[in-house]
């Protein structure tokens, strides 16, 4: 009886570490490039959110409080209403930082990767990229129209172009940085293999043997 019962504790923990010994199966490189390239991303993702919601926060209430609070002989009129400009701008790129953030949801591959087949890690990479690619023209579209309404109201309705010229800069800038530091690594790397299946080099066997072809793929 006390073998039995020794058998049984024994034979389940010699199969449970010889399942443990066995390697798991190497992933290709391309495989491996498209995981670096999502998980980086999906890391990113949330701090990018974060940081630029918090960044847009504090310049909203930054430039409405010192608009507000500032001395008459502090500020001048257009100079307050580019502040009032700003914080408005600010506002409206942090609500839609928290209203449409930057989600890439590939958590279960990036814990463990083993699983997903090759074509499923293809259709995450098209799924983070297309969410990049909105980022991303959310970014440059949605900031090129609030800083032009910015230009336009302290340009033509109050007849400061100096001013209005000033904060469109700024905001540009604003823009920019943010679309410069967004994690965009899964949008390049389906741009890069895009291109690649475009244009492929076919070989092609002619009278003399040998020959070249190039056949373009869309």
């Amino acid at each position: 009886m006390r073998a039995l019962l020794l058998l049984g504790v024994l034979v389940p923990t010699v199969v449970a570490g010889a399942a443990m010994a066995v390697p798991l199966a190497d992933l290709s490189s391309g495989e491996r490039e498209i995981d670096d390239a999502i998980c980086q991303d999906f890391s990113q993702a949330a701090t990018w959110n974060l940081a630029w919601t918090a960044t847009f926060v504090v310049a909203a209430m930054g430039s409405a409080g010192y608009a507000a609070l500032a001395p008459v002989d502090w500020l001048g009129s257009d100079s307050r209403a580019a502040l009032y400009v700003t914080a408005s701008k600010a506002t409206v790129g942090a609500i839609a930082k928290r209203v449409d953030p930057l989600h890439i949801d590939v958590e279960r591959l990036c814990h463990d990767p083993q699983p997903a087949s090759v074509r499923a890690r293809h259709a995450l990479l098209v799924e983070a990229a297309r969410h990049e690619s909105h980022a991303l023209i959310l970014n440059i579209l949605g900031g090129l129209a609030l800083n032009t309404a910015g230009l336009l109201y302290l340009g033509y309705g109050r007849d400061a172009w100096q001013t209005a010229w000033i904060s469109f800069g700024v905001g540009t800038t604003v823009s920019v940085a943010s679309t410069l530091t967004a994690p965009v690594q899964s949008w390049l790397l389906r741009r890069r293999l895009d291109r690649s299946r475009r244009i492929v080099v076919v070989p092609m066997m002619g009278r003399d043997g040998s020959g070249v072809a190039l056949a373009g793929t869309w």
